[in-house]
């Protein structure tokens, strides 16, 4: 064989070679994340309140965003729901992985909202330090207006209070950068109480 066969040879080689691994990546890329549409299809698949209608809201803190599917209708009387994903590229193509659902609080008034506390990835991959809690609903299963909490921090505690975020017939509330592990960062969310547009209360978490 030739000199000039032998390098074509192993060109010939690595180029499938490449190809293979290429192909190998991307197949586990796309098998392992979901379209936009799929993403919703997942979360009726898999909804305990038969939901049939999720509205879609996102974090936007990272290019590869969090994004926040919740249940705006479904039986009354089972928890909120809501299911989360994570936007994952591959190149210029972008696509949603599954990371959680949620659909109990746990607490007094969770037919009238659910709320869910997890850590967030940032986009190195790295796990945030503080955590993240959300607190939502469906506008059809209450007149949630506004909402009052209490906030700890190393210097001492507040009241404050807001309203709810409303989209497309469902409502949410962030909070971001959660912990009592360092006294100097310390951020704790207490004593949170939903009302609805005639000041009643309605929930607490």
């Amino acid at each position: 064989m030739t000199k000039n066969k032998i390098i074509k040879r192993c060109i010939l080689i690595t180029v499938l070679s490449a190809a293979a691994i290429f192909s190998a990546v991307f197949a586990h890329y796309y098998f392992t994340t979901m379209s936009p549409d799929d993403c919703k299809e997942f979360c009726i698949e898999n909804t305990q309140r038969n939901a049939t209608d999720f509205v879609l809201f996102s974090d936007g803190r990272y290019i590869e965003s969090y994004i926040y599917y919740v249940a705006s209708d479904g039986d009354s009387s089972k928890a909120q729901e809501l299911f989360i994903f994570k936007r994952k590229y591959f190149g210029p193509i972008a696509r949603y992985e599954f990371i959680m659902s949620s659909t109990q609080s746990g607490r007094e008034g969770e037919e009238k909202f659910g709320s869910v506390q997890f850590f967030t990835r940032n986009d190195k991959g790295e796990k945030e330090t503080g955590a993240t809690l959300l607190f939502f609903g469906a506008e059809r299963d209450s007149d949630i207006t506004t909402y009052e909490y209490t906030l700890t921090v190393r210097e001492g505690s507040n009241v404050y209070s807001g309203n709810v975020q409303k989209y497309n017939s469902i409502w949410y509330v962030k909070f971001y950068g959660l912990g009592n592990t360092d006294e100097n960062y310390k951020k704790v969310i207490t004593d949170v109480k939903f009302y609805d547009s005639k000041g009643n209360l309605v929930g607490v978490y």
